[in-house]
């Protein structure tokens, strides 16, 4: 194993502090320059002189400073490294020359750059951070391997790459219009939008979209090139259950005739998109290691269990289990909730929502297509929206996070939580002991709140929501941002935290491993009669809801024999045709 040095340059203020990561170092102490200033006036610290007591990073007021061990991976495997006490990606992915190849693995361990790299956008520097990189050196390094000939087309400038971006919130700023934004030859670029369901959005700004609308343009965008290989750096994101499935069959026929390689954090729908995948491991901001490509059912499964054994590796310290979700008994759910029928009117679009029960104790997930009224509904429990008809339930106390989150003044998580703690309904001893470690929130903890990520900002909110004391918790999209790992463990944190405190709580997401990890019970939306009319029906069993859905989207899942995790069958294969038969969209195995 190898030791090393990470400094977050972004949290580290050494104008703000007494240098407390000098001062108590001890090979410092004995006169080895083991940590110096460096240029920029922030600390370098000696990888060969460190000693590894982590002093300074228990000291460090900001923690801005990681000391690491690299599982197996040597210093001869790094492929790119940002500075000296920067991060470093080990190994790459191998590109597909035709079928789909994933990349799963938590945020911050490399996944971007790997795309970056082998779509020719950036040259790794196989670790000499300090001069310009060049292909000859790479080219070299790869020579035997099977990403050498992907390389040397690289560095010829052959490939032709395509590559869709993980960040679309930029293109609300765009002022193009969609069919301008999807350049390309007049007859792609019509497919293309057909192809995602744009083309009556043709016409329209950028900034008219929806997130989701951004996301298809996108995506929209990426297939319209004439290229050789294809990169998508999380398709799903603000996409709908509908849409992810619709996107995934479009990427799977793209697949049949080109080499297409995917991020993505929805393993439901990785699962069904790709043939194989690589598995990255590490620390998120120092270090990532790709794994050697696995088959898709493999890969998840290892991934879930946390332990690598083809490198020896354990990237997990407890495996993700799942569960059947056998019917509660009657005897043991008492009502909690109950709301009347709402309705809800804007121009052009009318919600209605049939009266339900909420119990003590169960987590609903709300799911359906998006505009259909779900953050309506929500918003209207809340008493942000006031209904056109009925009445919300009241006595209830609630404690919402909406779907789109804003920072607001720069105050750190930990101020915000010394502020609310005045509050009696704020639970200081929760938040602090609980909510934060259980939502791997420690580090972010003195971050201003407007410099956090957008996966750190959506876990900071669910930890205020949820240390509140309430009847009903209102979580609107919390898996948004976050990755697979992230999104488990929030699923089970708000389900244990429901449990315990035997209130209720309704989470909207797309997500359906988060859905089936968190929810008991399902809300389901659909549409009216027409486009502008949506409706909302439950809470209902999660059998019953998803069975609702998933025949309303065409598909079927069943649960994998190993680990219980809900997987979509390949359309027309014996179980997809066998539980159709049965309508059993959601198999449940019998105990």
């Amino acid at each position: 194993m190898a030791r090393i040095a990470i400094l977050l340059s972004d949290r580290c203020h050494p104008k703000e502090c007494q240098w407390e990561c000098q001062a108590y170092c001890p090979p410092v102490r004995m006169g080895q320059e083991c940590i110096v200033e460096g240029p920029t006036g922030q600390p370098i610290i000696s990888e060969t002189l460190c000693i590894g007591c982590g002093i300074c990073v228990h000291k460090c007021p900001f923690d801005a400073i990681k000391i690491l061990n690299t599982p197996e991976a040597a210093e001869t495997e790094i492929v790119h490294r940002y500075g000296y006490n920067g991060f470093r990606l080990y190994r790459l992915p191998e590109p597909p020359e035709k079928g789909i190849t994933g990349l799963l693995g938590p945020n911050g361990t490399g996944k971007s750059t790997a795309l970056r790299i082998l779509a020719g956008v950036e040259v790794p520097n196989l670790g000499a951070y300090d001069r310009p990189p060049s292909w000859e050196p790479v080219l070299a390094r790869f020579r035997g391997t099977s990403l050498h000939r992907h390389l040397t087309r690289l560095a010829q400038g052959t490939v032709r790459a395509a590559v869709k971006p993980q960040y679309i919130d930029l293109l609300g700023d765009d002022r193009r219009t969609v069919e301008e934004y999807v350049e390309g030859e007049p007859a792609r670029v019509r497919r293309a939008l057909e192809a995602v369901e744009l083309s009556e959005q043709r016409t329209r700004s950028l900034a008219q979209l929806s997130g989701g609308e951004l996301q298809l343009a996108a995506i929209a965008r990426t297939i319209a090139q004439d290229a050789d290989f294809y990169l998508f750096d999380e398709p799903s994101s603000y996409l709908d259950i509908v849409h992810r499935l619709k996107v995934a069959r479009l990427l799977r026929a793209l697949g049949e005739q080109h080499g297409v390689l995917v991020v993505e954090h929805d393993l439901a729908l990785l699962d069904y998109l790709a043939d194989q995948a690589h598995l990255l491991y590490g620390e998120p901001a120092a270090f990532g290691v790709i794994g050697r490509a696995l088959p898709m059912r493999t890969a998840i499964n290892t991934y879930l269990s946390g332990y690598l054994k083809e490198e020896n590796v354990r990237f997990r310290k407890e495996p993700v289990r799942f569960v059947s979700h056998p019917p509660k008994p009657p005897a043991g759910r008492a009502p909690l909730v109950e709301f009347p029928a709402l309705r809800k009117e804007f121009p052009g679009f009318v919600l209605d929502v049939a009266p339900g029960t909420l119990v003590k104790g169960e987590t609903v997930g709300v799911v359906g297509p998006n505009g259909t009224g779900k953050t309506t509904f929500v918003r209207m429990l809340a008493g942000v929206e006031p209904p056109t008809a009925g009445q919300p339930p009241s006595g209830v106390t609630v404690s919402y996070k909406p779907q789109y989150l804003k920072a607001g003044a720069r105050t750190s998580l930990r101020e915000r939580g010394e502020a609310l703690a005045a509050d009696p309904a704020f639970d200081a001893r929760l938040f602090e002991r609980e909510l934060v470690p259980g939502l791997h929130l420690d580090e972010v903890l003195d971050v201003a709140l407007p410099d956090l990520s957008g996966g750190e900002l959506q876990r900071a909110a669910v930890a205020l929501t949820l240390a509140r004391t309430a009847t009903l918790y209102l979580l609107d999209e919390p898996s948004a941002y976050l990755d697979a790992d992230e999104r488990m463990a929030m699923a089970r944190l708000i389900r244990r935290q429901v449990e315990r405190t035997a209130t209720s709580a309704l989470v909207v997401d797309h997500d359906v491993y988060f859905l089936d990890l968190a929810s008991d019970a399902l809300m389901v939306f659909g549409r009216g009669s027409s486009r502008g009319e949506g409706r909302g029906e439950g809470p209902m069993p999660l059998r019953d809801g998803m069975n609702r859905l998933l025949a309303a989207t065409d598909v079927t899942f069943r649960r994998d024999a190993e680990t219980l995790r809900p997987r979509i069958n390949r359309p027309g294969s014996v179980l997809d045709r066998e539980q159709r038969s049965k309508g059993e969209y959601y198999y449940e195995p019998t105990p």
